[in-house]
């Protein structure tokens, strides 16, 4: 082959790899803005009982903290689909982003948990189903413009197997950093038997038992239904997503996103109210919100959430399962 050939050659592998890398990038950025569209859509649907939504605050922390918690995440969430980190530290990263906005209470904490992982599955679930060298510069245009032709779902077919393995991937160094996290985002903490957060020498103590992240979870997995989300591969969030889909379909983005809260925690009973006031009473909230589903208007929702909201009970947890949900229903092209 004659020189000019070779430099024919070179440049052309060169701008495929620089084509290659671009739509990696917008991949990464789609997954990001999903992710911080989920956290948006949960945080703005009213009525949802309980909790700080488009019409109302609470005393402490306002509607517009969470919206500033949601998009300072953007960066640590892309840096996920791009692979780069890992469980502990990126959740870590999204607790420290919110300090930069002066940040003070715990937003987001919760739904940060769930979705760093389901965020770095994304992105090697679209590495292994069609790296971005197989996708033209022309296909990922057409996302969206020709549904038929070309989407980025075909990418995360493989999102469960993938979110498994990151789950599993876990390491010591994955729990301390989660830690780490727990106390800067001043999340509420339960007392445990073992590796508590009020144990000034839990650090020592998870080091020398060696446990990874996932195995703290799945410690915590039988009161804490964010844990349980990890200790099960995320079976309900999955279940939630395409429920997500029927509602969305029906009712409309607000509405939609509303039923899912009150069909999730009439369900199961929120955790964090667990953790505050006792089974007993997240028992009677559970039982409100399955009355509530029974009026098509709503109204008992907002009664609800009036009451929830006199008594300074905040259905949190459930909160963050329906933005992780919302997260795996975007990522599988939810309309609305």
């Amino acid at each position: 082959m004659n020189r000019s050939g070779s430099r024919s050659n070179r440049k052309a592998e060169q701008l495929s790899e620089r084509s290659a890398e671009g739509v990696s990038d917008r991949i990464s950025d789609w997954i990001a803005q999903c992710a911080v569209l989920a956290m948006l859509f949960e945080l703005s649907s009213s009525p949802k009982p309980g909790n700080v939504d488009r019409c109302h605050d609470f005393s402490d922390i306002s509607f517009h903290h969470f919206l500033t918690s949601a998009i300072s995440a953007y960066p640590i969430f892309r840096k996920a689909a791009r692979a780069e980190g890992s469980p502990g530290s990126l959740i870590l990263e999204g607790v420290q982003a919110w300090g930069e906005w002066g940040l003070r209470s715990n937003t987001h904490f919760g739904s940060l948990v769930l979705m760093m992982p389901l965020a770095l599955a994304a992105g090697q679930a679209r590495d292994r189903a069609g790296r971005p060298h197989d996708c033209s510069h022309g296909e990922w245009q057409a996302v969206g413009e020709d549904e038929e032709k070309a989407s980025p779902d075909r990418f995360f077919e493989g999102l469960e197997e993938e979110l498994a393995r990151v789950l599993r991937s876990t390491t010591i160094q994955d729990a301390v950093d989660f830690y780490r996290a727990f106390g800067l985002a001043g999340a509420r903490v339960v007392s445990v038997d073992e590796f508590c957060l009020k144990d000034p020498q839990w650090k020592e103590r998870l080091m020398e038992a060696r446990r990874s992240l996932l195995d703290l979870m799945m410690l915590s997995a039988d009161h804490d239904i964010v844990a349980r989300e990890w200790a099960t591969d995320y079976k309900r969030s999955f279940q939630l997503a395409g429920r997500l889909q029927e509602l969305v379909s029906s009712y409309g983005l607000n509405d939609g996103v509303v039923r899912a809260f009150l069909e999730a925690l009439a369900q199961v009973p929120d955790s964090l109210i667990s953790a505050k006031f006792g089974q007993e009473r997240s028992l009677q909230v559970s039982q409100l919100a399955a009355e509530a589903l029974l009026d098509p208007s709503l109204d008992k929702a907002r009664q609800m959430d009036r009451y929830l909201l006199e008594e300074d009970m905040n259905p949190g947890s459930t909160a963050d399962l329906i933005a992780a949900s919302l997260f795996i229903s975007l990522l599988r092209r939810l309309r609305f």
